[in-house]
């Protein structure tokens, strides 16, 4: 059987990827369909599935928690005290 498994693999004749830009178009129609009526984000205007209260997507980075109302804390810049 161990024969047999290691003949396989040279037996297959791989094809070169090749970009092709009709399919790669055809694919993002496809998910453009699949999006289509769904909500986005107000912030970053990121498809989802649920916004939450505010119309945001649940992303936590800075610009989103500031939209929520939560505190960020602030950077401090080098040297001072």
């Amino acid at each position: 059987m161990s024969a047999v498994l290691a003949a396989a693999p040279a037996d297959v004749e791989e094809k070169d990827w090749a970009a092709n830009r009709e399919v790669t178009l055809e694919r993002l129609r496809i998910v453009d369909m699949v999006h289509e009526g769904k909500p986005a984000c107000r912030l970053c205007g990121q498809t989802v599935n649920h916004l939450d209260k505010f119309g945001l997507c649940s992303k936590i980075s800075d610009a989103h928690k500031e939209w929520r109302g939560e505190p960020v804390p602030r950077k401090k810049k080098a040297g001072a005290r």
